[in-house]
């Protein structure tokens, strides 16, 4: 009687375990965006007076094109193609030519390297600062500075042969991107 008794006791607490719902993730909604840990001689941290805003993930590629180079020929920067990505995961804009930034409330903006970092790794993409330029109100209205952090991926190969000439590789990346607007 006490196995019986054992055993619908087990069944039951597991039928109400998968009964109910898991607890939904901390998605950082309602909390304002976080400026990533950097070192101390980071030459990509954010002038004074500016506050982190809003924090977007990237998806994407990183297109080069094979180049002859003086006597040699290496993969040469054109453009990055990635979707931007809310705490959510929920797609919100895109990232593309010229460091252009359009959300899909209609805001955009463009970046102007202001300086950069060595990633901890040889095949990911450096750390960028960037000054920015906004279009529209919305959620990118009133950017002034972008990092571009947490790269993974997106470096080419060191060079390429005559052979690939005019190519185009796309070479898969992923990044955070922290949006400023001045304090205020």
């Amino acid at each position: 009687m006490n196995r019986v008794l054992l055993g619908c006791t087990a069944a039951s607490l597991l039928l109400a375990a998968c009964a109910t719902p898991p607890p939904a993730p901390d998605s950082g909604a309602g909390r304002p965006a976080q400026p990533p840990a950097l070192g101390w001689l980071s030459r990509i941290k954010v002038p004074d007076g500016n506050d982190p805003a809003l924090k977007l993930a990237a998806r994407g590629v990183q297109i080069f094109r094979c180049e002859r180079v003086g006597d040699a020929y290496e993969w040469r920067f054109r453009q990055p193609e990635a979707e931007l990505f809310d705490a959510e995961g929920q797609s919100v804009g895109r990232h593309g030519a010229n460091f252009s930034f359009e959300h899909r409330d209609g805001s955009r903006l463009l970046g102007t390297v202001v300086a950069h970092d060595r990633a901890a790794a040889a095949d990911a993409l450096p750390w960028l600062l960037l000054s920015a330029k906004s279009f529209g109100k919305g959620s990118l209205g009133g950017v002034s500075y972008i990092q571009r952090v947490n790269t993974r991926g997106g470096m080419p190969p060191p060079s390429c042969d005559p052979g690939q000439a005019s190519r185009l590789l796309r070479v898969d990346f992923s990044a955070d991107f922290v949006f400023y607007r001045l304090r205020g």
